[in-house]
């Protein structure tokens, strides 16, 4: 239907225009702006400034528009279905037998490839936040402590090592805690392995913890250890992160990128030695490092 004298509906440029300069969006109310410049209804909660929605004159966070039909659910609903995101509202993603909520025209979850993908060449990952990058280059939030570049967890502005996501309900311990349980690893928290009597995690989707066989396995013909790195393979079949030097096929060995043969892994703590250490001493084996008779 044609809005004013122009002939034409609103979204082909009929219809009152916001005052605001350079703006093109529709006015709202009697002061000629757009709800972005402030006009439409707004919430009646004090101090908010958002968009009210449908008759109860609150926006969606303070409890307005159309709310969840699931008994003692108040958020908001998604989509015609009448439910919140939470319990099946909004868009789904078309993939068969996906149950998340689709991202963008698409029809598919971020995890099916829609949404805002990371524009760092050859990386397929989503985007986070207002940024064009995904977490690994460097997209969403960071944590605020000063030079670490982590990216933060939750309200708290940290990354998980300076405090910030989820923290163990146990009193006095400042870990992360994992799954729903409210509890850190190291208390319970997680998957724990399905083999009766024991309780260490669960890897992977086998519900076993790695002893029992769980986790990704070396890819290797009758290999069972477990892979390590992207390759799929184990350690004693090329898995795991190997030494940058040229030629060189070894195992690196700490945050250095080389092997202990080319400088890699803890140095000896004895001034002006170059050798690896050994246990938990500091020491290389000529300085008294290792295990001993």
């Amino acid at each position: 239907m044609s809005r004013g004298a122009g002939g034409k509906c609103k979204a082909n440029g009929d219809g009152r225009r916001c005052d605001a300069p350079g703006c093109e969006k529709l006015s709202r109310g009697a002061s000629g702006k757009c709800i972005a410049h402030g006009d439409g209804r707004r919430c009646d909660a004090p101090g908010c400034e958002k968009w009210s929605q449908g008759a109860s004159g609150k926006c969606v966070a303070h409890g307005g528009g159309r709310r969840c039909d699931e008994p003692g659910c108040e958020k908001s609903s998604g989509g015609l279905g009448g439910k919140c995101v939470a319990h099946g509202g909004g868009r789904r993603c078309d993939e068969p037998g996906c149950e998340k909520l689709s991202q963008g025209a698409g029809g598919k979850c971020k995890a099916h490839g829609d949404g805002r993908r990371c524009d760092e060449p050859g990386c397929k990952k989503s985007s986070r936040g207002a940024t064009s990058k995904c977490v690994a280059h460097r997209g969403g939030r960071r944590c605020d402590e000063p030079r670490c570049e982590k990216s933060s967890q939750g309200a708290t502005g940290k990354c998980v090592a300076h405090g910030g996501g989820r923290r163990c309900d146990e009193p006095g311990c400042g870990k992360s805690k994992v799954s729903a349980g409210g509890k850190c690893i190291g208390h319970g928290g997680g998957r724990r392995c399905d083999v009766p009597g024991c309780v260490k995690l669960s890897r992977g989707a086998g519900g076993k913890c790695k002893a029992h066989g769980g986790g990704r396995r070396c890819n290797e013909l009758g290999c069972e250890k477990l892979s390590q790195g992207a390759r799929g393979k184990c350690i004693a079949h090329g898995g795991g992160r190997r030494c940058d030097v040229p030629g060189c096929v070894k195992l690196s060995q700490g945050a250095g990128g080389k092997c202990i043969a080319h400088g890699g892994g803890r140095r000896c703590d004895e001034p002006g030695c170059e050798k690896s250490s050994q246990g938990a001493s500091g020491k290389c084996r000529a300085h008294g490092g290792g295990r001993r008779c």
